[in-house]
């Protein structure tokens, strides 16, 4: 924990899992920029590994965008950016695992990492389903906006304009777009910033996980604030590089997503509660 001062505690308590305190400190609202250093190590300590994940993710956005293009679905594309960055969270965990792997050397990486992930597949899963119906209803949902301002559904190639063009020409089709797009931001970051290291560091279901999600992000939201709208920023770097930037910026934000969990949901020692939660 780098300096941050206890100011709230989530107590963690199912029929299935025993009653554990995870501490909330107070970090500082730069404190992202740390998560970023120790993120860019972790991806210099393993970099073939975390760059060929990086590969891997940004091949299948590329792969995702050209069926679109070659389905003639040519207004979807924009829309699509937007959405991968509500899928990008469940891409990185096999980041955060390898991250988690860092803090016991000791152990063979695969045989780590398949105990990690498979401890709670259940909740990962579960996380993955929501996320991928968020991703479907916003396409669903810019579909029905744009096709409903400009009564085109399927325009051609030669028609399809860029969207702040398509912003100008509606202004409130642009605060309409925008005002769902922002809920849905917050709501996707607040839950899964910090769920998704979560499930994979303790025995935990994914509603709890994102209950403690939504509790550390709002007491932290300075620091939250700050830390979405780097993510938001260096993915949207790594789109527009035709998904090349996406090689370094996947690792590096998931493993400074592991960080930013570390640093913001603290379980209670297990000498003191008697109890162990931990992967």
């Amino acid at each position: 924990m780098s300096g941050g001062v206890l100011m709230n505690t989530f107590v963690l308590e199912t029929s299935q899992i025993p009653r554990r305190r995870f501490g909330i400190p107070r970090v500082p609202a730069a404190q992202p920029f740390s998560w970023l250093r120790s993120g860019f190590d972790d991806l210099m300590a393993a970099p073939i590994t975390g760059l060929l994940y990086g590969a891997a993710v940004a091949a299948l956005a590329f792969l995702i965008v050209s069926l679109t293009v070659g389905a003639n679905r040519f207004y979807f594309v924009p829309f699509i950016f937007g959405g991968f960055l509500v899928l990008g969270p469940i891409l990185s965990v096999g980041l955060m695992a390898m991250a988690k792997r860092r803090e016991s050397p000791g152990e063979k990486p695969s045989e780590t990492i398949r105990r990690i992930l498979a401890a709670n597949n259940s909740g990962l899963s579960l996380m993955g389903l929501f996320l991928l119906l968020v991703f479907i209803n916003w396409i669903m949902l810019s579909n029905l906006l744009f096709g409903g301002v400009y009564h085109e559904v399927m325009p051609t190639y030669a028609e399809v304009r860029p969207l702040p063009v398509i912003f100008g020409q509606s202004w409130p089709f642009a605060l309409v777009f925008g005002g769902i797009a922002l809920v849905l931001a917050v709501l996707v970051f607040r839950i899964t910033a910090v769920s998704l290291p979560m499930l994979v560091d303790q025995r935990v279901d994914a509603i709890n996980a994102a209950l403690a999600s939504s509790r550390a992000v709002g007491d932290n939201w300075p620091a939250m604030s700050l830390w979405a709208i780097m993510i938001a920023a260096l993915t949207t770097v790594g789109i527009l590089t035709y998904f090349v930037g996406l090689i370094i910026v996947t690792p590096l934000l998931g493993y400074a997503s592991w960080h930013a969990y570390r640093e913001t949901l603290i379980p209670e020692s297990k000498e003191a509660s008697g109890r162990d939660t931990d992967i």
